[in-house]
């Protein structure tokens, strides 16, 4: 086969595999609300489970405030991830807000940080 005719091949291959995978992408990953249906914590649940939460260096988030924003079923694990905004210590001077995805599982009928 020559060179052009092998590269004539490899296009039209590509071009049909990117079709078939355009095509086929709502069948494998549906655009619909995934979150419909999905049990997710309140925004005082979410706040309850972060300040029980400590994190890996042993630092406590007992003052932390959250905000809750959109929560879809968690790609890893059971449970949900939201998006938050979180200050870790609102009563430190220059508290800073940071916009995160937070983990969230049901364990025992409580809400725990799964994914932090």
């Amino acid at each position: 086969m020559k060179a052009s005719a092998v590269w004539i091949v490899a296009v039209v291959a590509l071009a049909v595999g990117f079709g078939a995978g355009f095509g086929l992408r709502p069948v494998f990953m549906p655009t619909t609300s995934a979150a419909a249906g999905v049990a997710q914590p309140t925004e005082q649940e979410a706040t309850d489970a972060v300040r029980r939460h400590k994190l890996f260096t042993g630092t406590s988030l007992a003052n932390a405030t959250l905000k809750l924003g959109d929560c879809s079923p968690g790609g890893v694990g059971p449970g949900v991830t939201c998006m938050t905004q979180l200050t870790m210590d609102p009563t430190r001077p220059n508290a800073a807000s940071q916009n995160r995805p937070i983990g969230f599982a049901r364990v025992n009928g409580q809400w725990e940080v799964a994914v932090w």
